[in-house]
C-alpha cells in the first residue's frame, strides 16, 4: 500500500464536521511535522506547510478537510469510526493527495523550482466556508502567494481523468426562504381572509416566469424545492412558506433575480395586502477559474480535458478566486456515487494521479500576467 493510500484510510476513519477537525488537523500536522517544511497554524483547525525554495513567489495549493453528517454504509474494512459522520465528499482524499505531494516535494531538490509553495488544509468548506478567514489572516501577503489551484474528487468522469475549464467552473449558490403571511379563515368565508396558500402559489408561478426572462447563455437556476402552508383542507392558512435556491455565475444576473423577486413581493403585497419576508443567504461566490492561470496550466497537463459546461453546484473555493486568480480541478473517481450520499467511495489509485498532476503544475510560471 503506498502512503498516500494509508493516509487516505486514517484520514477517513476519523471524519469530523466543520470547524471541529481536531483529531483530522493533528493528523496532518503529525504528517507535516516529519518534513523539511515551516509547518503554519491556520484557524483552530485548520493547518498549512511552507516550502521555501528562496524564489520571489509563492504557488498555493489547497485541501479541504471536513466530513459530512452522514451514517457511513460502505462496508469498508476503513470506515468511520464516528458515528453520524462520513468522508462522503472524498475530503479524505483531497487531504491524502496535498500530504502524498508534501512528501515528493520533500525529496526533491528546490534549486530548479520556479516558485516556493504552500500547501493549505482548510477546514470548514462545507458549511460556512473556511477559505473566507483563511484570506483574511493574512497568509497570501505574508508568503507572496500569486496562484492557488485546487482539486475535488468528482464521480461523473473516468477514474483519473483530470478536467476543468476557463472562466466559469462552479456557481454562485444562495439558499432562499420566503414566508408569506395572510389572514386564516375558513374556506366557507374566504373574504374574510388573506389566503397565504394562494398568494404563495401565484409568487411561485411569478418567480418562475421572471426567471425564463433571463437569456438562455446566461447560466443560472431559480428553483423551489419546498412549499408548506396550512394543516387542514378547509381552512385556509395564514402561513406559507416557500424554501428553494437561486444560483449563477454572473454577480449581475444573482443581483437582478433577488431584486426581481423583491419588485414581485411587493407587488404582491399590494395587491392582497399579504405581508412576504425574504431571507437568502449571501452563500459561496462563483469558481470562476482565471483565463490566463488556466491557458498555463493546460499547458503542462496535456492530459486535461475541457469541461463542455459549468457545474450549478458551489465552492468556496471562490473566495481564494477573489483574493488570488486560481484554478479549480476535478479528479474523476469513474464511480458514479454521487458526492453527499452514504456509499460514496473511490479507487484510491486516482490519488497518484492527483498527486502527479500537483507535481506538472507546480512548473507554472507565475512571472508576468495573472
Amino acid at each position: 500500500m503506498n502512503q498516500a493510500t494509508q493516509f487516505r484510510r486514517d484520514l477517513h476513519q476519523i471524519p469530523e464536521t466543520s470547524f471541529t477537525e481536531f483529531k483530522t488537523k493533528e493528523y496532518v500536522v503529525s504528517v507535516l511535522k516529519t518534513l523539511h517544511c515551516e509547518v503554519i497554524e491556520l484557524l483552530e483547525t485548520g493547518a498549512a506547510a511552507y516550502f521555501d525554495a528562496g524564489k520571489e513567489a509563492t504557488l498555493a495549493y489547497r485541501a479541504d478537510m471536513d466530513a459530512l453528517p452522514i451514517q457511513e454504509e460502505t462496508g469498508l474494512d476503513f470506515a468511520s469510526r464516528h458515528p453520524g459522520r462520513m468522508h462522503a465528499c472524498g475530503h479524505d482524499g483531497h487531504m491524502a493527495m496535498l500530504l502524498g505531494f508534501a512528501q515528493e516535494l520533500d525529496q526533491l531538490d528546490r534549486e530548479p523550482w520556479k516558485n516556493n509553495i504552500l500547501l493549505i488544509f482548510q477546514p470548514s468548506e462545507e458549511t460556512v466556508g473556511g477559505a473566507k478567514p483563511i484570506c483574511d489572516t493574512g497568509i497570501f501577503e505574508k508568503y507572496n502567494v500569486k496562484a492557488i489551484f485546487g482539486t475535488h474528487l468528482w464521480p461523473f468522469i473516468p477514474a483519473g481523468a483530470v478536467a476543468s475549464r476557463c472562466d466559469e467552473m462552479m456557481a454562485h449558490a444562495s439558499e432562499v426562504t420566503v414566508t408569506v403571511k395572510g389572514k386564516s379563515t375558513h374556506c366557507a368565508k374566504p373574504d374574510e381572509g388573506i389566503d397565504a396558500l394562494a398568494i404563495g402559489a401565484d409568487l411561485l408561478c411569478r418567480l418562475y416566469a421572471m426567471e425564463k426572462k433571463i437569456a438562455p447563455s446566461q447560466y443560472r437556476i431559480l428553483k423551489f424545492g419546498n412549499f408548506h402552508a396550512g394543516t387542514v383542507r378547509n381552512i385556509l392558512p395564514e402561513t406559507a412558506v416557500l424554501e428553494g435556491s437561486y444560483r449563477s455565475f454572473q454577480d449581475a444576473t444573482f443581483d437582478w433575480m433577488i431584486d426581481q423577486t423583491k419588485q414581485i413581493m411587493h407587488q404582491l403585497e399590494q395587491e392582497t395586502g399579504c405581508q412576504i419576508l425574504f431571507d437568502y443567504t449571501e452563500g459561496y461566490p462563483a469558481v470562476i477559474n482565471d483565463a490566463h492561470l488556466f491557458g498555463k496550466a493546460q499547458a503542462l497537463l496535456p492530459q486535461l480535458q475541457v469541461l463542455d459546461k459549468p457545474e450549478m453546484i458551489a465552492e468556496d473555493f471562490a473566495f481564494y478566486q477573489r483574493k488570488i486568480p486560481g484554478v479549480f480541478f476535478f479528479l474523476g473517481t469513474g464511480t458514479g456515487i454521487a458526492l453527499h450520499n452514504c456509499h460514496f467511495n473511490f479507487d484510491e489509485q486516482v490519488l497518484q494521479e492527483g498527486i502527479k498532476t500537483d507535481l506538472a503544475l507546480m512548473n507554472i510560471d507565475l512571472e508576468g500576467r495573472l
